[in-house]
C-alpha cells in the first residue's frame, strides 16, 4: 500500500516540460479560494505590475533571453484564514509527503470553497514592505475625536471661548459706560468750584485744573474731548464758577468770555493813579497779573485810537495818562488785552469814551488862546506855530493838574501852567513838585507810610521829568487823569498867576502872580503848619 503511487500526486509533482507554458494550477487557485482570470485579464495585471515596478524602463522583459531574466523577488501574499503556524518557516521534510491522501485534498478545497462563499470581511489594503533606502513617509497623529486644538476638547474650548467673550463684553461696556459718565455728568453731588483760566494755558493744562477742582474724572477723555468739538478761542482766560453737574459741552461753554458762570469783581479805579498803581490794584483784585499787564501795555496788540497818536510803545507804562479812572466790572482772572481794552476805549468807559468830540472842539479853541498869549509875549509865529498843543499834550498837562489840584482849583493851576509855558523867557521851568515824586517813584515812606517832603537834593535830581531842571513841557504824563483834570487843561481859568502853594489847612492852594506875592503866602502857609 505504501509502495504504491498515487497518480494525483504525481500529476502535481511531475516537473513541467522544457518550453511548456506555465499557467495557474487550477487546483491551487481553486484549493486556496482565488478567482481564476482570463488569459487578457491576467496579461493586462502582469504589464501594469512592471510599469509600476520599473516605470521608466525601456526593456521588453518578454523577448529576453530567460537567463538574463532578473530573479523575481518574492511578494508575500497575504492569507486571512491561514494559521499563525502556517506563516512561520517550515523545516524540511523531504520524505514526508504535502498531504497524506486525495481525500484530504478535497476536503481542504471544500472548506477553502466554504470560507469564500461566506460573506466577505473587509479587508485591509496590504502595504508593501519597506526597503532600508526608502525616505519613510511622516504621517501626522490621527486627532481624537471630540477633541481640538492641543487637545482640550470641544466642549471645554467652546466654554473658555465664552468667557473669553463674556469678560471682554462686560470690561468694554464698563469702560464705556465710565467715560459716559463722566462726559455726561451722571451720577455726581451737586457742588460748586472756582477754575481760573490764564491766558498761556492749553487743553492739558485746562483738563488738568477741572481735574483738581473735581470737575471731571478723566483729563485725558476731556481733552480728546476738546480735540473733536471745541474750536480755537473758545475757552476764554478768566475765573469761573462751575458746577460739579456740568457735562462737557456746558463746562466748555462756560469757560467763554461772555459766560455767566464767569466771575466777576467791580474795582474803582481811583483818579490820579500811575498805571504802576493800577496794574497792581488790578492785580490783587484778582482782575489780572502785573507782568501781564506790564508786557501787553509795551508790546500787545492794541486798537489803533487816534488819542494814542504820539504815544511811543515799548515800555511798561507808555500808557500812562489814558487808562481812564472809573468803576469797572472786571471779569476775574481777565486777560490783559481785555482789561486794557475796556481802560482805552470800552462801550461803555474807558478814556475813548470820555473824551469826546466837544473835547476835540476845546483843543482847537485852547490852541487859539495859546498863540494870542504868546504873541502878546512878543514870540513870533514860527514859534507860534511850533509850539501848538496835541491832545498828547494836554493829556500830560491834565496829569499835572491831576496831581496837584484839590478839584476846586484844578481850572486856577491849569492857568499856572499855561501862563509859564507862553511866557518860557521869563518862567523856563514849570516847578511843579508832583513831576518829581513820579521821578523818584513816590514820595511815601515805606517804613513809616507817611509822605515824605522834597529835599533839596530831590530838587536838583537830573531826570527828564524833573520840571525844576527840565524847561518846558515834560515828555509824558504823570498820572492818569479824570474828566475834570481834562477839562481843566482843556478850559483853563484867564488869570495872571504864576505861582501857587498848598495851604493844609484850608486844603487848597494859594495863588500869586509874581514872586514877591508868592514868597509871602509861602511864609503864610509855614507859620499855619508851625
Amino acid at each position: 500500500m505504501e509502495n504504491e503511487k498515487n497518480p494525483r500526486m504525481e500529476d502535481l509533482l511531475a516537473a513541467p516540460e522544457m518550453g511548456q507554458e506555465i499557467g495557474p494550477d487550477e487546483n491551487a487557485v481553486a484549493s486556496a479560494g482565488l478567482i481564476q482570470h482570463e488569459d487578457a485579464e491576467l496579461e493586462r495585471i502582469i504589464t501594469e505590475t512592471k510599469a509600476m515596478e520599473d516605470p521608466h524602463g525601456e526593456e521588453d522583459f518578454d523577448t529576453m533571453p530567460a537567463e538574463s531574466l532578473p530573479e523575481p523577488e518574492p511578494v508575500p501574499y497575504p492569507m486571512e484564514d491561514a494559521d499563525e503556524e502556517f506563516m512561520q518557516p517550515q523545516e524540511e521534510y523531504p520524505d514526508e509527503p504535502l498531504m497524506d491522501s486525495p481525500t484530504e485534498i478535497f476536503e481542504a478545497i471544500d472548506m477553502s470553497q466554504a470560507y469564500s462563499d461566506a460573506a466577505p470581511e473587509e479587508e485591509e489594503i496590504p502595504q508593501l514592505p519597506e526597503t532600508p533606502d526608502a525616505p519613510q513617509r511622516k504621517r501626522r497623529p490621527r486627532m481624537k475625536k471630540g477633541y481640538g486644538l492641543l487637545g482640550i476638547p470641544h466642549l471645554l474650548a467652546t466654554v473658555i471661548w465664552l468667557a473669553i467673550i463674556v469678560a471682554i463684553g462686560v470690561s468694554l461696556g464698563r469702560t464705556l459706560w465710565v467715560c459716559a459718565a463722566d462726559v455726561l455728568a451722571f451720577g455726581r453731588e451737586a457742588a460748586e468750584h472756582t477754575v481760573t483760566i490764564s491766558d498761556g494755558d492749553n487743553i492739558e493744562t485746562i483738563a488738568a485744573k477741572l481735574k483738581n477742582a473735581g470737575l471731571i474724572r478723566y483729563p485725558g477723555l476731556f481733552k480728546l474731548y476738546a480735540d473733536v468739538a471745541v474750536d480755537d478761542g473758545e475757552i476764554s482766560p478768566g475765573t469761573y464758577t462751575l458746577s460739579t453737574l456740568y457735562d462737557y459741552h456746558a463746562l466748555v461753554k462756560s469757560m467763554n468770555s461772555y459766560s455767566s458762570a464767569r466771575e466777576t469783581v467791580e474795582v474803582l479805579i481811583p483818579e490820579g493813579y500811575t498805571c504802576a498803581q493800577i496794574f497792581a490794584l488790578l492785580e490783587e483784585k484778582g482782575v489780572c497779573s502785573v507782568a501781564d499787564l506790564e508786557a501787553y501795555a509795551a508790546n500787545g496788540e492794541i486798537k489803533d485810537y487816534a488819542f494814542l497818536e504820539g504815544v511811543e510803545r515799548g515800555t511798561p507804562y507808555c500808557l500812562e495818562g489814558f487808562l481812564f479812572p472809573d468803576t469797572y466790572e472786571f471779569y476775574v482772572g481777565d486777560s490783559a488785552g481785555r482789561v486794557l481794552g475796556k481802560l482805552l476805549g470800552d462801550k461803555v468807559g474807558g478814556f475813548e469814551v470820555r473824551f469826546t468830540e466837544l473835547m476835540e472842539e476845546k483843543l482847537v479853541e485852547l490852541n487859539q488862546r495859546l498863540s494870542d498869549m504868546m504873541k502878546k509875549n512878543g514870540y513870533d509865529q514860527e514859534y507860534i506855530d511850533r509850539h501848538q498843543m496835541t491832545l498828547y499834550d494836554v493829556v500830560i498837562v491834565a496829569s499835572m493838574i491831576e496831581k496837584e489840584s484839590t478839584g476846586a482849583d484844578a481850572y486856577d493851576i491849569a492857568s499856572v501852567i499855561y501862563n509859564r509855558l507862553t511866557n518860557a523867557r521869563k518862567y523856563p521851568y514849570l516847578n511843579i513838585d508832583a513831576t518829581i515824586i513820579y521821578a523818584l517813584g513816590g514820595n511815601i515812606d515805606p517804613e513809616t507810610g507817611k509822605v515824605k517832603p522834597l529835599t533839596k537834593a530831590d530838587l536838583e535830581l537830573d531826570h527828564p521829568y524833573n520840571s525844576y531842571t527840565k524847561s518846558g513841557l515834560i515828555p509824558g504824563p504823570i498820572s492818569n487823569p479824570g474828566t475834570n483834570s481834562l477839562l481843566a487843561a482843556l478850559d483853563p481859568n484867564d488869570t495872571n498867576y504864576h505861582y501857587y502853594v498848598y495851604d493844609p489847612i484850608a486844603h487848597t492852594h494859594l495863588f500869586a502872580k509874581d514872586e514877591r506875592a508868592h514868597a509871602k503866602n509861602v511864609e503864610y502857609v509855614n507859620a499855619q503848619e508851625g
